[in-house]
């Protein structure tokens, strides 16, 4: 099993804490990492990617109007 996220042609999911990246929580809020995000440049918890994620399709809708 992995347990850090990887490069390569797919994105894949990490099994555990990125444990050299931070101290076990979240970049925007108080609960515990699920993994690492190389667009936000830190760990987020689920919760954290998937808004931090909606915010940036939301960027980038505006952008191209």
């Amino acid at each position: 099993m992995r347990t850090k996220a990887t490069a390569g042609l797919k994105p894949c999911a990490t099994i555990g804490e990125p444990s050299g990246n931070n101290d076990g929580g979240c970049g925007l809020c108080e609960a515990s990492a699920d993994g690492y995000d190389a667009s936000f440049g830190g760990a987020l918890c689920r919760e954290c990617a998937d808004a931090f994620g909606d915010l940036q399709s939301d960027l980038r809708e505006v952008r191209d109007e």
